[in-house]
């Protein structure tokens, strides 16, 4: 496929492959984020490991399996029925989640294991994929855009999913609703997964590979731990791994934990909550579309290495602001730095590996990502356990800065927030000898 002019963005399969980011994202928004560990926590009682080791659990299947799809996927042109199947079995999960009673918790956990391995499961199939409907420089633009209708996705979902919650829609009652509570935002969510998924299965016509070869599951890790050894091969691609496991570390941990870290930190009730997300998110949305544009023009290394100098910006700041205005303002400048972290990363990995091993590399692209998520946020939770006012580190920090008992209850997670400032310095460190990529995208 040639590069794909500008007047055909717009395309079937162009908008059936984007339409996939605007898909998963309501499930990542309402139950990552949103309302699983919070029912957790907050209306059954348990302790945040509740949530967290069956979170680390998913994504540590995930790590383990996902490269070996990936070279599966290289050799077949069968990624589409990998992202349905996939697809199909997080949202039947979630579906399931709905009808589970509260005392049987393990039922929930299970189910959840299941379904964030499977939304985990579909990402570089569906990465690959992009290089099915655009290349070269456009590819780049067609990445910003499903990132950005991505995050307009978590906002739709978010406001459709609402009224199911709580009954109204920001105070308006909304007719023939009842209040449900969070459980009841499982089957709104696994139902818009599904619904806007069918365009990508319907419209995208997938790429047959250039060379064709059976290989068995076993052969799949050997040519894992080969790629790894690969990456020797291809300049920075070792290095851009680890930058991208050490920066994703701390996004992860944000996302995981931003709802908490509102209600406990920022004192904000369940509609400021919805709607500092629903702010941060379309500032998301509004920054993937324009740096997708910037990255046809600029260097996709000084635009990472700028998007990640604006994390490690804001999460200090977070750290000593709790005006509600500047958080606002804080929240759209993190949006704008999230969706241009994961608009420029893809097409920098396509541009510094070989094309026709897109899904061996993505694999190991994801497999650095998803095992950030394991770690991330076990890190958080160390931070926070050891900066509670009760526990040694807390106590010295309350004693040296002379804080109240509301500051005091509010200093671990500002520690678990600082914490992951100095991540992202350290995945900015890695990131500076990665080879720039400018020249290469017009070559593909």
């Amino acid at each position: 496929m040639s590069s794909t002019p500008s007047s055909s963005l717009f395309r079937k399969d162009i908008v059936g492959w984007t339409l996939y980011d605007f898909a998963n994202t309501i499930y990542s928004m309402n139950i990552v984020s949103l309302y699983l560990k919070r029912h957790i926590v907050e209306d059954l009682g348990y302790g945040d490991h509740y949530f967290d080791i069956p979170f680390s659990l998913s994504m540590l299947l995930a790590a383990v399996l996902l490269p070996a799809l990936g070279v599966l996927s290289d050799q077949s042109a069968k990624k589409k029925i990998f992202i349905f199947l996939f697809t199909l079995t997080c949202c039947s999960a979630v579906g399931i989640m709905a009808l589970v009673p509260a005392w049987a918790i393990g039922v929930t956990l299970v189910l959840f294991v299941i379904a964030n391995f499977s939304y985990e499961a579909g990402q570089p199939f569906y990465n690959a994929l992009l290089y099915s409907v655009a290349d070269g420089r456009e590819a780049r633009f067609v990445s910003g855009l499903g990132v950005s209708l991505g995050y307009v996705g978590s906002i739709i979902g978010m406001v459709f999913v609402l009224p199911f919650v709580t009954g109204t829609l920001f105070s308006w009652d909304v007719p023939f609703l009842d209040e449900g509570g969070k459980t009841a935002a499982y089957l709104p969510t696994a139902i818009l997964f599904m619904l806007f998924s069918v365009p990508l299965f319907l419209w995208v016509k997938e790429r047959a590979p250039r060379a064709k070869k059976k290989i068995g599951l076993r052969d799949s890790y050997r040519e894992v731990w080969e790629s790894v050894r690969q990456t020797k091969k291809y300049p920075g691609v070792l290095r851009f791994l680890v930058a991208d496991y050490v920066v994703e570390d701390a996004v992860a941990t944000v996302i995981l934990n931003i709802g908490i870290y509102c209600s406990i930190v920022l004192a904000m009730s369940e509609e400021q909550i919805a709607t500092f997300l629903i702010v941060s998110t379309l500032a998301a949305a509004i920054g993937s579309i324009a740096i997708g544009h910037l990255a046809k023009l600029w260097s996709l290394k000084n635009l990472l290495y700028i998007i990640i100098t604006g994390w490690v910006v804001a999460l200090s700041l977070f750290v000593f602001i709790e005006h509600h205005v500047m958080v606002w303002v804080l929240a759209s400048f993190v949006g704008v730095c999230l969706g241009g972290l994961w608009t420029t990363t893809r097409p920098m990995l396509a541009e510094l590996v070989p094309r026709d091993e897109l899904g061996k590399f993505f694999g190991l692209f994801s497999l650095s990502g998803r095992a950030a998520a394991i770690v991330g946020p076990l890190i958080w939770t160390g931070v926070v356990y050891l900066f509670q006012p009760d526990e040694m580190f807390g106590r010295l920090a309350v004693d040296w800065l002379d804080l109240d008992i509301a500051a005091a209850a509010k200093l671990p997670y500002k520690m678990g927030i600082l914490s992951l400032a100095i991540t992202m310095i350290i995945g900015l460190i890695i990131f500076r000898k990665v080879p720039d990529t400018r020249g290469i995208a017009d070559g593909n």
